[in-house]
């Protein structure tokens, strides 16, 4: 049986931010995608879990970066693309203190 491997999205942006602050927006962007798409989350340390059917990964919280890895099924693998365009430009946005286009 053949099976398709599972899409995969790494970001890594680094910040000037405070590790507090940048803890604040990340956890701000998570209430709001769990609101708007039932994205479950939690935090492991610095680390920011997630799931929803179709998508699961992490973020972690560095000295002046954070890095995302996420996970996509299938259904979700043909939006590739444009899932992580948004992605980048929301986190880019959030961490440069902007309003950028919001994932949720």
């Amino acid at each position: 049986m053949f099976t398709k491997p599972m899409s995969h999205i790494h970001i890594k942006q680094g910040h000037a931010l405070s590790q507090e602050t940048v803890r604040e927006r990340v956890e701000s962007i998570a209430k709001d995608l769990h609101r708007q798409y039932k994205i479950n989350y939690a935090w492991q340390g610095n680390r920011l879990l997630f799931k929803r059917q179709g998508a699961t990964g992490h973020l972690d919280l560095g000295d002046g970066f954070i890095e995302m890895d996420i996970k996509l099924g299938l259904v979700l693998s043909p939006l590739k693309g444009k899932i992580e365009q948004t992605i980048r430009q929301d986190i880019k946005a959030q961490l440069s203190g902007s309003q950028g286009t919001r994932l949720a």
